[in-house]
């Protein structure tokens, strides 16, 4: 409850008892999170109280790490009280930041033992990006998870997802998973505010210069076919072969073919887009592709090669190399270690 002062005359002041609804929000913040998610989760409260009347968002960053001083990506650092110290409260929402700390199944047990311990609560729990593509490894039969698009990817290459569609977050009773990232404000402001006043997150979001506040069910960009400029230059059904099939890699010549054009005509459009040939365009998605494998996967590498068209591991690795600075067997070391 928040008291302020109104000069309703030249002379007289009044003290109005104004009662504003507190919203206790507790942010999981873990080793190596997103700060993007982080920014936007603190910017879309902090606007929100700067412009109710009626509401104030409580926000406490927690941890179940044991360092106080939490880094993300990038070097940044956030205090962070141990959660432990608020177990015995009830906030109204839970919120797990993605990042690539909580990608093994040793580093997610406690954050997801807390987001069991606040769900029982009552709690409505936001699952972000790698939070959620966690929850759905330890949850395989939950259909209802969304991630981030790249994880569907890899996750329908392994058999562990069968769903076509890419939301931008789902709920299931009182859980809510999301794609994270800049679909953040759309599911903070969906799924916290919105219910609290409809228009209070519209002014939020034309704070923000959102154009507007995407719904759930707005599909993700599913890969690298659905950028603009690839589908106005006449690459949007050559992409859409090669992503089709990249274990049996189809040739220049057949995707001209099967796309309606010359391999010359082809190849020029490549380079005037991506600046690069479609043979070169082709193998980045294989790599990519073989990326996600390698670091989501205990596929071995020698699996992997095969799996994308590679005729051997040498064949995957030096491009591997060329391409991300590393080898593919010194990723996987370095993940192991880590």
């Amino acid at each position: 409850m928040l008291y302020a002062p109104y000069i309703i005359s030249e002379n007289r002041t009044f003290l109005v008892l104004v009662i504003m609804k507190i919203i206790n929000v507790i942010v999981l913040v873990e080793p190596d999170f997103v700060p993007t998610e982080l920014s936007l989760v603190q910017d879309v409260f902090r606007i929100a109280n700067r412009l109710s009347q009626t509401f104030t968002f409580s926000i406490q960053h927690c941890t179940s790490s044991t360092n106080e001083m939490v880094e993300g990506l990038g070097g940044l650092l956030v205090k962070a009280k141990s959660v432990t110290s608020v177990s015995t409260e009830v906030p109204d929402h839970f919120i797990v930041l993605g990042g690539p700390g909580l990608q093994n199944k040793h580093n997610f047990e406690k954050p997801r033992a807390w987001i069991r311990h606040f769900e029982r609560k009552g709690c409505r729990v936001v699952l972000l990006s790698d939070a959620a593509l966690e929850w759905k490894r330890h949850n395989p039969d939950d259909r209802d998870v969304t991630t981030h698009w790249e994880d569907q990817q890899w996750m329908r290459d392994t058999h562990q997802v069968g769903r076509t569609t890419l939301p931008l977050y789902s709920h299931n009773n009182r859980l809510t998973s999301a794609a994270g990232m800049m679909a953040t404000a759309d599911v903070i402001l969906n799924t916290i505010v919105a219910p609290l006043s409809v228009v209070l997150a519209q002014g939020v979001s034309h704070v923000l210069l959102m154009p507007a506040i995407r719904a759930h069910d707005v599909d993700q960009p599913r890969s690298e076919n659905d950028i603009t400029l690839l589908q106005q230059a006449g690459l949007g059904r050559v992409i859409q072969l090669m992503e089709e099939n990249l274990e049996t890699p189809l040739s220049i010549s057949l995707l001209a073919e099967m796309s309606g054009c010359s391999q010359r005509q082809l190849e020029r459009r490549f380079q005037n887009v991506v600046s690069c040939g479609p043979n070169s365009f082709y193998r980045s998605l294989r790599l990519k592709r073989g990326k996600a494998l390698l670091e989501h996967t205990a596929m071995s590498i020698t699996e992997i090669a095969i799996s994308l068209g590679f005729s051997s591991n040498s064949s995957f690795s030096r491009p591997y190399a060329r391409e991300y600075g590393i080898t593919p067997s010194r990723a996987r070391a370095l993940m192991e270690r880590n």
